[in-house]
């Protein structure tokens, strides 16, 4: 089987998802939205590996158990 890369991205303009300080409160807004509706159920069946740099990966840490 061929490796296959996926590419699942949150970004902006700017280049920064975060406001100052770290602030995603802008993200409360798709808060309702569920994980199918977003694709992000799909992505996480059928992914073997993760890549994420240290603060994602700290952010995301801290939502999920």
């Amino acid at each position: 089987m061929r490796p296959r890369v996926s590419v699942f991205l949150a970004l902006s303009l700017d280049g920064f998802i975060a406001g100052e300080n770290g602030d995603l409160s802008w993200l409360e807004a798709f808060s309702s939205d569920s994980p199918d509706e977003t694709g992000y159920t799909s992505l996480m069946n059928d992914i073997d590996v993760i890549v994420m740099g240290r603060n994602t990966y700290d952010t995301v840490i801290a939502f999920d158990p």
